[in-house]
């Protein structure tokens, strides 16, 4: 009687211990609050009278919602700059100025969705508005024009990163920034590929 006693206590025990175990590995990982971050690396401009890349990064900051226990909603703001490339000789050698190289910056509004696979790993997607700022050469092969412009266009991202602290993030990210004007016939579509670090405070 008394084993049979002592293996019931046991079981139950175990039973009551299941759902604790549980509640431990679900513990909320999403990130709320403030954030700033900075990342750096490299553009690639594939288009046009352009197709090379140099050295680019940005800085931005937002503030982050738990929607449930591992994600994330943020709205932020930031601002990029995009580098200076030079243009191909099958355009530059048809334009009669000295400068040739593009150039592509602006502000950013946007949101970023944060999933985390772990206390440590998390993916993110992110997009919004690019307040493009650019100048380069039009698309025009034959005649082309150094131009500036400005114009509202989007960008989109993705990225993965690990959490080195409770604070601290470091991360792999690739963006997609429209850069262009069509009615004065100038696209600057630029891919980054960048490192990251981020600070929650």
């Amino acid at each position: 009687m008394k084993k049979t006693l002592f293996a019931l206590a046991l079981a139950t025990a175990g039973v009551m211990a299941i759902p604790a175990a549980f509640a431990q590995d679900a513990a909320p990982t999403a990130q709320q609050g403030w954030y700033v971050g900075a990342n750096a690396g490299y553009a690639d401009v594939s288009r046009g009278p352009y197709d090379n890349g140099e050295f680019a990064g940005g800085i931005k900051g937002g503030y982050r919602f738990a929607i449930n226990p591992e994600t994330s909603l943020g709205a932020e703001v930031g601002y990029v700059y995009l580098g200076r490339v030079s243009a191909q000789n099958s355009y530059s050698q048809n334009f009669a100025g000295s400068n040739d190289k593009s150039k592509l910056q602006g502000a950013t509004a946007g949101l970023n969705l944060r999933y985390n696979f772990s206390p440590s790993w998390y993916g993110e997607v992110r997009g919004g508005a690019f307040f493009a700022k650019g100048e380069g050469l039009t698309n025009d092969r034959a005649n082309p024009e150094f131009v500036n412009f400005n114009s509202t266009r989007y960008y989109a991202g993705a990225g993965v990163g690990y959490n080195i602290a409770q604070n601290w993030s470091v991360g792999l990210n690739w963006d997609y920034y429209d850069g262009s004007q069509s009615d004065k016939n100038i696209h600057l579509p630029t891919n980054l590929y960048s490192v990251s670090a981020e600070y929650r405070f």
